[in-house]
């Protein structure tokens, strides 16, 4: 057998054809081998990875908090996502929805390990750093936020938060040149951002490049008018550029235009919809509302009714939504679904007051005063319900009781705005002037630059011919609201009058003073312009009486008194042309008016030409 075999091995190959593999070399033909085996041998690895990821997470999961006192929906729905991070196939989606619940609600600490632990497995993926670095921040970690940051716009260079946020962290530290470059980022992304232009006016303002900060805040209000922060910080470049009056607009501007808010950040912002905290998504809702998004502040505290039903503060928040949509009933209806349903919390005093105003609204006086009594015999010498019960009896027309209601909340507190107001208007029904005077100077005590007291009073000192008294009143009524077409009028108003009562002392100086700033607050008002232009005009500054004749003219166009005295100004100046023009027509609508003397007047001064 052995010779068999050997021979077999000794035999010689019989002639033919090579096989096509001949060729190859050996070396190439153990590198596919092997190529192949590292291929399986990575597989296997993933497979292996893949099918131990269960024991991973469970090894890493942070232990569940003590949900003591929580809505039970919560505790439901960690168990639930819990139970999903042991499940092979949806294990991360588990830690995900355990981490956004964590988060959402408060537990920074198992957020953080859920965050880590799907960074971990998943390290390309920007979301997880970038929640880490959120709650770096709520740690008052910034050395960390700006590492994160800083590899959350490198994994997604194309989420412009990240880049919004790194920007203003940098620029809180004085990192100027990061800062514009991030903002830069920001802009690219979302072309004409308020926020990064708002930032780059801020990094030129802290370099002292003022023209260039306040072009940029130009456009920026002019782009954003209803950005409060943008009217703030052009309030500070005027004020240093020395526009008093420019400055003092812009902060009016800033007090009434909506508050600055955060810009939008889809993936923080969606960790809202994890939130069944209800006082966290009480300032959530507040939060919305004033930075006018009541839909989604609406949901918010829809969501609070639902955790906590018999809590009077969502239907307080619930209520004043519909205020601000203008559902005065729905609002109503859902105070009192809220005193109805309280059980375990006593609704505040202010719960009163606000469901009180909504029937006042509603023209319903008696359900007003009702409710207000209410409150007071639930909340024993409560300034608010004091003043709501006598509004309410006002309401009423029984203006005696209401004076002693105000004097019952004014016994807590002297100087109350509110109080103190509504007391002088029901002493001025009563014929009691001189009371209700009193009562509305003491409204000012506290606020100094309560509007309707300041109207009121300077209206009233103003008529009485008390005009030093009246400006104390009316000018501070102006700087605090420029923008109120009230303030402008009377201080233009107390500034003609003002500058009457100079010309009749031959105070020439103090007159031009006050018909100038009256025409400037009023430029509307022909009275006010024609006043200007004769003043000039008669004291021989005939440069200086063309724009105020010119503006009276346009003002109005068919009084044959603005084409007279324009028309004469023209003249003086040498226009005649446009001298002939004007008083052409003046003459006209003088002779349609029946007005003799006047188109006498026009006649002789054409013929002077």
């Amino acid at each position: 057998m052995a010779k068999k075999i050997k021979r077999r091995l000794t035999a010689p190959v019989a002639a033919g054809p090579a096989p096509a593999t001949s060729g190859r070399r050996p070396w190439l033909r153990v590198a596919g081998l092997m190529i192949v085996l590292v291929a399986l041998g990575f597989g296997a690895t993933r497979a292996w990875q893949w099918y131990r990821l269960p024991e991973r997470v469970q090894n890493a999961l942070p232990t569940p908090p003590n949900f003591t006192g929580k809505p039970a929906i919560l505790s439901e729905l960690v168990a639930k996502a819990t139970t999903l991070c042991h499940t092979r196939g949806h294990a991360l989606e588990g830690v995900e929805e355990l981490g956004k619940l964590y988060h959402a609600n408060g537990y920074r600490e198992g957020a953080e390990a859920c965050w880590r632990l799907l960074h971990r497995e998943q390290p390309r993926e920007a979301r997880w750093i970038y929640f880490l670095a959120d709650l770096r921040r709520a740690a008052s970690d910034y050395d960390s936020v700006a590492s994160l940051l800083a590899e959350t716009v490198k994994l997604a260079p194309d989420y412009s938060p990240a880049w919004l946020w790194r920007a203003n962290l940098e620029l809180k530290t004085g990192q100027l040149a990061t800062a514009e470059h991030d903002f830069k980022q920001r802009l690219a992304l979302v072309p004409k951002d308020s926020h990064a232009i708002l930032g780059l006016a801020r990094v030129a303002q802290q370099r002292g490049q003022n023209d260039a900060a306040r072009k940029l805040v130009e456009q920026l209000v002019q782009d954003a008018p209803q950005l409060s922060t943008g009217h703030n910080l052009y309030a500070e470049i005027l004020s240093a550029a020395g526009d008093t009056e420019g400055a003092r607009k812009q902060r009016w501007l800033g007090r009434e235009t909506e508050r600055f808010r955060e810009a939008d950040d889809p993936w923080l912002d969606g960790l809202n919809a994890w939130c069944y905290d209800f006082t966290r998504l009480c300032v959530l809702a507040v939060i919305e509302g004033q930075t006018e998004r009541g839909d989604k502040g609406k949901s918010f505290i829809e969501r609070a009714v639902q955790l906590e039903p018999g809590n009077p503060i969502g239907y307080e928040l619930l209520g004043k939504f519909y205020r601000k949509a203008g559902e005065m009933e729905k609002e109503r209806d859902t105070f009192e679904k809220g005193l109805r349903v309280a059980k375990d919390h006593k609704p505040s005093p202010m719960y009163y007051v606000n469901l009180s105003e909504v029937y006042r609204q509603l023209k319903e006086p008696g359900g007003a005063l009702q409710i207000a009594q209410r409150g007071l015999a639930e909340n024993k010498d409560q300034l608010e319900l004091y003043d709501a019960v006598g509004v309410a009896l006002a309401d009423l027309n029984r203006q005696e009781e209401a004076v002693a209601a105000f004097r019952e909340a004014l016994a807590h507190s002297p100087n109350d705005t509110n109080s103190n107001y509504n007391l002088g208007m029901s002493l001025l029904v009563l014929g009691r002037q001189d009371e209700a005077h009193d009562a509305f100077k003491r409204s000012l005590v506290l606020q100094p630059t309560f509007m309707k007291a300041l109207s009121l009073l300077g209206r009233w000192e103003m008529e009485a011919g008390r005009l030093d008294t009246a400006g104390e009143y009316l000018k501070p009524l102006y700087e605090s609201h420029p923008d109120l077409p009230e303030a402008r009028q009377m201080l233009a108003r107390w500034n003609l009058l003002s500058g009457q009562v100079a010309e009749k002392k031959n105070d020439l100086n103090a007159v031009e003073e006050y018909y100038r700033a009256a025409a400037a607050l009023d430029p509307g008002r022909a009275e006010l312009q024609v006043t200007l232009g004769v003043f000039y005009l008669v004291h021989g500054r005939v440069n200086d009486a063309l724009a105020p004749l010119e503006a009276f003219h346009k003002l109005q166009p068919n009084d044959p008194q603005s084409s007279l005295f324009l028309g004469q100004v023209y003249a003086q100046l040498g226009r005649a042309d446009e001298a002939r023009r004007v008083l052409t027509e003046g003459e006209r609508l003088a002779t349609r008016a029946g007005q003799t003397t006047t188109t006498a007047h026009f006649r002789e001064m054409l013929q002077g030409l």
